[in-house]
């Protein structure tokens, strides 16, 4: 089948090249992936605070198109890129987002707006198996589960990350843990996986259950941190522009 037009000539990113997973746990699925009690500030603030990292060390961030992740990116771009930043020489491939054509016609306005300002690229992949998305689909059913796995071999084989960073989420978040993990053990590469275990979710049960193929970076500086604090740490508060700089400083180097 054809694909919308998309970046099928594929530039290379610039590194580093941060492969972003991250939703915001539904509250009906709370029994198995925990909400923190302000879960959506938390995801909110970790997110923003990756995104501003990878692009003021001059980074790419890749990830798939999603309601609760890309307004939180076009909030950023738009702090990096102005709107006529294509007239000024500014390539996007500084963002690309993958996207499969299972969804098309239900892209939320906020990846339609940084495709419209030109800040990212949409790579489209193929619909598997003549697989189309419904909102009339019960929230327990997996939308288009064939479509995203294809999407997720995609990003990763194609976008080749130097590193996976997970926040909060649900399913989605932990397959693309597993296609991640799976694709570096194939190709014996040491590529960190980053969870922040703080916005609860998956990154949290990942953070529990990764059997030491995962860096929980957010407890790392914390445990720093504590030890040079002569007053008690305040309780709700996590430092996610400091551990979002650290996590790119040690890709950097």
């Amino acid at each position: 089948m054809s694909l919308p037009k998309s970046f099928l000539s594929l530039a290379p990113l610039k590194p580093p090249v941060v492969l972003l997973s991250a939703s915001v746990p539904s509250a009906e699925r709370a029994a198995r992936y925990r909400r923190t009690p302000q879960t959506h500030l938390e995801v909110e603030a970790a997110v923003i605070s990756m995104v501003r990292a990878t692009l003021s060390a001059g980074g790419s961030m890749v990830f798939g198109g999603h309601p609760s992740i890309s307004p939180l990116v076009a909030t950023v771009a738009t702090e990096y890129f102005g709107p006529t930043s294509r007239e000024k020489g500014f390539a996007p491939e500084h963002i690309r987002v993958y996207q499969s054509v299972a969804f098309r016609g239900s892209l939320p306005d906020e990846t339609l707006s940084l495709l419209r300002l030109g800040h990212v690229y949409i790579r489209w992949t193929a619909a598997i198996a003549g697989e189309r998305f419904s909102s009339d689909l019960p929230e327990d059913q997996p939308f288009c589960p064939q479509s995203l796995t294809e999407m997720r071999r995609l990003m990763i084989e194609e976008s080749r990350p130097d590193a996976l960073v997970c926040i909060g989420g649900m399913e989605g978040v932990e397959k693309e843990f597993e296609a991640f993990d799976a694709w570096r053990r194939t190709h014996s590469s040491p590529r960190p996986v980053y969870v922040i275990a703080a916005t609860g979710g998956a990154a949290e049960l990942l953070a529990r259950a990764g059997e030491g193929r995962v860096k929980v970076i957010d407890r790392e500086i914390q445990g720093r941190l504590s030890k040079l604090r002569t007053q008690p740490r305040r309780e709700g508060v996590t430092p996610y522009p400091l551990i979002m700089q650290t996590l790119i400083g040690e890709l950097l180097h």
